[in-house]
């Protein structure tokens, strides 16, 4: 299945646990089922979202292993393998393309900065390891992406797209624009996501699709389809919505409580990472229902959940 498979709106899954820390296969079914049925286009397993860095190796594929058995085959699932250990990234790669993922991502070393030498190298190290292939996690809070960057990265063989998680969609469609059609970008600013497809961007990757793949799929179809109205109403109702979550803490915690409105067990935080209070549960579940009324837009999951 080549990469251009990898499209649409992918929730970066939010990876569930239970209340000791282990990773929760029977929440990760509810989850993952509910959201296919939604019209999702692929995963991206264990990134920032799924908590990957905050497991350790073991645990991860683990957690992979079951992911990717949960999902059959019914969407593309792609795992972000990185680690602090270049060995390590490897080993967890190889063990992606074992499982049958349609590719890797990795972000750059997260607690080394790496020079442009070194990236180039851990790049190499990956695609080398695997056949299947390579997305680089371009975190633009780390360091700054630029079009001769990534047209050195592409250099290496297999590494085919990348995971733009930055502000600047100018510099995102600069990118896709000098590398071409068949070198893949994905916008990963969940507040931005028209945006990034009105930049180029090939598809979308984010969080928040974890609570409301719908109405993003939703908006994205109306613009392709020339609705340029009412993809901007689906647009800033994402961005309103977003607006509610971050005000109760840990953004992850707070899709977990919301995705239980609709009847679907998320699980918990893995430790240290907190967990939402039942009272403040209930008032964002009240804050949600005030802001469907305000925006009465077409139906979707989560709203129609809070009557």
């Amino acid at each position: 299945m080549p990469l251009k498979s990898f499209q649409g709106v992918i929730p970066a899954f939010i990876t569930p646990f239970d209340e000791k820390g282990n990773y929760s296969e029977r929440c990760a079914a509810q989850m993952i089922d509910w959201q296919i049925s939604k019209g999702i286009g692929g995963y991206y397993f264990l990134g920032s979202n799924g908590y990957g860095p905050a497991m350790d190796s073991r645990d991860r594929m683990m957690a992979l292993e079951s992911m990717v058995k949960l999902v059959n085959g019914r969407v593309p699932a792609v795992a972000h393998i990185a680690a602090v250990s270049g060995k390590e990234t490897v080993e967890m790669a190889k063990h992606a393309q074992e499982l049958g993922c349609l590719a890797v991502s990795a972000v750059p070393s997260y607690y080394y900065k790496l020079s442009s030498e070194e990236m180039y190298r851990y790049y190499s190290e990956i695609a080398e390891a695997v056949s299947i292939p390579l997305i680089v996690y371009a975190k633009t809070a780390d360091y700054a992406p630029s079009v001769a960057m990534f047209q050195k990265l592409a250099e290496i063989p297999g590494v085919r797209g990348v995971k733009y998680t930055g502000p600047s969609h100018y510099m995102m469609g600069r990118i896709k624009d000098h590398l071409g059609k068949d070198f893949m970008v994905y916008s990963g600013y969940d507040e931005m996501c028209l945006s990034g497809i009105l930049s180029g961007a090939d598809a979308v990757i984010g969080g928040t699709y974890n609570l409301y793949p719908d109405l993003c799929i939703r908006a994205i179809d109306r613009l392709k389809k020339g609705d340029v109205k009412g993809a901007q109403e689906d647009y800033l109702a994402s961005n309103a919505i977003i607006e509610v979550l971050f005000r109760y803490g840990n953004l992850q915690s707070v899709m977990r409580a919301a995705m239980g409105f609709m009847g679907i067990d998320a699980g918990f935080n893995p430790p240290p990472f907190t967990h939402i209070s039942e009272e403040a549960a209930q008032s964002l579940k009240k804050e949600l229902t005030e802001l469907k009324k305000k925006l009465a837009i077409a139906p979707i999951g989560l709203f129609e959940a809070l009557d």
